[in-house]
């Protein structure tokens, strides 16, 4: 089938990026994308605004689950329109929410959640769904596939989650624990497929002091077992179980989130043996179960790869895509935590480059020095017949 064979693409393309990823972006160099000078100091040093593969890989992951959403919606039949504005509002919901309960449950400004983001967006995207189903009958007299979209909804989620673990890496944030103090059947299983993050603004080593410390990878499990859950689940949809997809894809990756993060060493609110978040999982898991069950199952739905496809491939989707990239790239990862001090100056070969030798050079400006006073001279006496 079309479907199995692009999917398998998709597998072998994540594959071989992960590989490289997990493996150099716990180095030093691989945390900020760029630092942008914003103000000059007395030593003629700039103060730097830091831009961070944080929110690099966070943009792409939104961007991703975005298009995923829309590949499967536009497969199920449903409306471009429609899928673009349901995106939007879950995003214009569920960003501030990133921040505001980082900001309540960890009492950390600086920080995001998408822990508690995506137990925002689980809550309100059946509502959202259900409102949109409302209008689209009253207005066109076409009901809406509610269960095929969220099972796209939350198979996106589980892509875009999964993608954005590599976020997490880059900077050293939701780490796992020290090896060393891990239980046995961890030390034998990472044993070589550890992460040791090297750098002094990496989270793990200002907050959980284990710069150089050999840790169990749990940003790298989560990313890949998240996206592999996603494009398992995305075979599913386009082989009609719209139930199981999204049964499978929000059940399982809220059950992995609570016990994941047994596995984490990096502080996440309140108490230690269940955190806010794994309980606000378990929630999310509970209730994806009762919404599957309620919802009809629309067997007679055949999604068509090439429509969701053909909807991607246009220019307004396009440019949506980028507009959601970029936006959240500049949402996350504008970094407040870290500071930067830039300093210009002229590489010792300029004259090269340039185009001439240093004789030349003073040759040359000498000569124009000579023109413009001439050339004043020259505007002085016409000024002086006039």
């Amino acid at each position: 089938m079309a479907a199995d064979l692009f999917l398998l693409g998709c597998t072998l393309v994540f594959g071989v990026s992960f590989r490289f990823l997990f493996h150099h972006l716990p180095e030093e160099r691989w945390q900020f994308v760029a630092s942008l000078p914003l103000k000059k100091n007395s030593d003629g040093s700039w103060q730097g605004l830091n831009l961070t593969f944080y929110g690099l890989f966070t943009g792409i992951a939104g961007g991703l689950g975005v298009a995923a959403f829309i590949l499967l919606t536009a497969s199920a039949g449903v409306a471009l329109g429609t899928a673009l504005l349901l995106t939007l509002g879950v995003l214009a919901i569920c960003l501030p929410a990133a921040k505001i309960i980082a900001t309540v449950v960890e009492k950390n400004r600086h920080g995001f959640t998408v822990g508690g983001a995506s137990f925002v967006g689980i809550i309100i995207a059946p509502l959202f769904l259900w409102l949109a189903d409302l209008a689209s009958q009253r207005w066109w007299d076409t009901a809406l596939p509610i269960l095929p979209m969220l099972a796209a909804m939350s198979i996106a989620y589980v892509l875009g989650e999964g993608i954005g673990r590599l976020a997490c890496i880059s900077f050293g944030c939701c780490y796992g624990k020290a090896l060393n103090r891990s239980p046995r059947w961890a030390q034998r299983l990472f044993c070589t497929l550890n992460h040791v993050f090297i750098g002094k603004t990496k989270k793990i080593a200002f907050a959980g002091e284990m710069e150089a410390v050999k840790v169990i990878p749990i940003q790298a499990v989560t990313c890949v077992i998240y996206t592999a859950l996603a494009l398992l689940c995305s075979a599913l949809f386009f082989h009609r179980q719209f139930a199981l997809a999204f049964a499978l894809s929000l059940v399982s990756s809220q059950l992995w989130r609570v016990y994941s993060e047994t596995l984490r060493a990096d502080y996440r609110g309140g108490s230690k043996l269940f955190s806010v978040y794994q309980l606000m999982a378990l929630l999310a898991a509970l209730y994806g179960i009762a919404i599957s069950l309620a919802l009809p199952a629309h067997a007679g739905l055949a999604p068509d790869l090439a429509a969701g496809l053909g909807a991607l491939w246009t220019p307004g989707v396009i440019l949506s895509l980028q507009v959601i990239t970029v936006a959240m790239f500049f949402f996350s990862g504008t970094s407040t935590i870290t500071t930067g001090e830039l300093r210009f100056g002229l590489a010792e070969d300029w004259r090269s480059q340039a185009g001439c030798e240093e004789e030349g050079c003073k040759g040359e400006g000498r000569r124009r020095q000579l023109e413009q006073l001439q050339a004043t001279s020259l505007k002085l006496q016409h000024e002086k017949r006039m």
